[in-house]
C-alpha cells in the first residue's frame, strides 16, 4: 500500500492539530468536531455523539461482505506538557501523553486512503473514534450505543503506540494487556500522643505491614500488585486515627484476577484485626484484559510483514501490564491489538512524551494492507 508524500504530510499536520487541543475523557468536543469534519470532507458517512463525544465513520465497499471495525481512542491525560514545539498543547494541564492523537491520525489517514478505493473491495469498514479510554472507559457506552451493529461487526483492530524502534510493530496472540483493577484501603486505628504508642492502635504501622505483604504476592500467571500511595498522619508526634492506601492490581486471566482480589482483602483484614484496627476496602474491578484472537493476530502479522518485513514484526518477552478497554470489543469479535513503534525511550504518560511521527505512515500502510487482505480473503470465501 503506497502513501504519497502529500498525504503523509497532511496527516502529520492533522495529528499536530489534534495534539494542540487535547481533551479529557467525555470532554473531547473540539477533537470530535475536527474528526467529523475530516471524515465528511472525504465523503465518509458519519455518526457523531455516540457515547457523548464518540464518532463513527462508515466506508461501504463496492459489494456486500464482512465488516471490520478499526478503533482509535481520542482522549488525553491531565498532564502539563514539558515538550517545547510549535504544536504544543494549548490546553493548560492537559496533554496527549499516551499517543491518542497518533492513533486518531492513523485512523483518519487510513479512512482517507480506503475511501478513495472503496469500489475495489467488498464489505465495510467501520471507523470508531472512542472517548475516555484513560478514565471511565468509552468502549462499553459505544457498544451500548450500537457501534457493533448496522452493519454487524466481524472483527476489530486497534493500535497503541509503544517505545519500540520506528518501523517495528509488536503483534502476538493471547493476552496483550492486563485487567487494570484498583483499590483504596481505609485503615482505622486509635490515635493519640506519639509518646504513648501503647495506648494507641497505629494505622500507619498497619499500613506498612499491609504494604509489605501486598508487595510479596506471587502468582503463576503474570500479575502486578503495586501500592502507589500511603497517606496517614499530619505531624511528627501525633499518631493518627486512620491511614489510606491506594494501589493497582494487574492480571491477565479471570482466575488470577479473583485470587488477587481475595488475597488483597484477606491480607488487609488480617493485619488490621491482628493490631486491633479495622479496614474498609474499596476494590474497583475495571475492564478485563485484551485477548488477541490467535488466527486474527497471525493474519495481521502476515499483512504487516508484507509492508515492513518479517524481521520488524516482533513479539516481546516481557508482557505489558497496562490496561485498555478495547477488551470489550475483543470479547465480542475476533480482534487484534498491535503496538506500533514510535521510538525507543518514548515512555507513555510522561510530560516529555514526544513520539516519532514517522510511525504514522507505517501505521497507515500496515492497517490499510490488513484491511484489504482481510476483506478480500474473507469475502472471497463467503460471509
Amino acid at each position: 500500500m503506497k502513501l504519497s508524500y502529500e498525504t503523509e504530510q497532511e496527516i502529520i499536520s492533522l495529528r499536530r492539530k489534534l495534539h494542540q487541543i487535547p481533551e479529557l475523557g467525555f470532554k473531547e468536543h473540539a477533537t470530535s468536531k475536527l474528526i467529523v469534519e475530516y471524515l465528511q470532507s472525504n465523503g465518509i458517512e458519519v455518526t457523531s455523539g455516540v457515547a457523548g463525544t464518540g464518532v463513527v465513520g462508515l466506508i461501504r465497499g463496492g459489494s456486500d461482505g464482512k465488516t471490520l471495525l478499526l478503533r482509535a481512542d481520542i482522549d488525553a491525560l491531565p498532564i502539563e506538557e514539558a515538550v517545547r514545539s510549535e504544536f504544543k498543547s494549548k490546553n493548560p494541564g492537559v496533554m496527549h501523553a499516551c499517543g491518542h492523537d497518533i492513533h486518531a491520525a492513523i485512523l483518519l489517514g487510513t479512512a482517507k486512503i480506503l475511501s478513495e478505493i472503496r469500489g475495489s473491495f467488498a464489505g465495510n469498514i467501520k471507523l470508531v473514534f472512542q472517548p475516555a479510554e484513560e478514565s471511565d472507559g468509552g468502549a462499553e457506552p459505544m457498544i451500548a450505543g450500537g457501534v457493533m451493529e448496522n452493519p454487524a461487526i466481524d472483527g476489530a483492530v486497534a493500535y497503541h503506540v509503544a517505545p519500540l524502534p520506528v518501523g517495528q510493530i509488536e503483534v502476538q496472540p493471547g493476552a496483550v494487556t492486563a485487567a487494570p483493577d484498583y483499590f483504596i484501603i481505609h485503615i482505622r486505628g486509635k490515635g493519640g500522643h506519639g509518646s504513648a504508642p501503647e495506648d494507641c492502635v497505629n494505622p500507619v504501622i498497619i499500613a506498612a505491614l499491609v504494604t509489605k505483604r501486598l508487595s510479596e504476592i506471587k502468582t503463576e500467571t503474570p500479575s502486578v500488585v503495586s501500592v502507589c500511595s500511603i497517606v496517614g498522619g499530619t505531624c511528627e508526634n501525633v499518631i493518627p486515627d486512620s491511614a489510606l492506601i491506594k494501589g493497582t492490581v494487574r492480571s491477565v486471566d479471570e482466575e488470577t484476577r479473583q485470587y488477587l482480589y481475595n488475597t488483597v482483602k484477606n491480607i488487609t483484614e488480617e493485619e488490621s484485626e491482628k493490631a486491633g484496627g479495622k479496614a474498609d476496602i474499596q476494590y474497583n474491578f475495571r475492564y478485563p484484559a485484551v485477548i488477541n484472537d490467535e488466527d486474527f493476530a497471525k493474519a495481521f502479522a502476515a499483512s504487516a510483514a508484507k509492508v515492513i518485513g518479517q524481521e520488524n514484526v516482533v513479539r516481546v518477552e516481557k508482557r505489558s501490564m497496562v490496561g485498555d478497554d478495547f477488551s470489550y470489543f475483543s470479547q465480542l469479535v475476533p480482534s487484534c491489538y498491535a503496538r506500533l513503534g514510535i521510538g525507543i525511550g518514548n515512555m507513555l504518560h510522561s510530560s516529555n512524551f514526544n513520539p516519532d511521527e514517522r510511525g504514522i505512515a507505517i501505521g497507515i500502510r500496515v492497517l490499510c494492507k490488513f484491511v484489504l487482505d482481510y476483506l478480500n480473503t474473507t469475502n472471497a470465501i463467503g460471509k
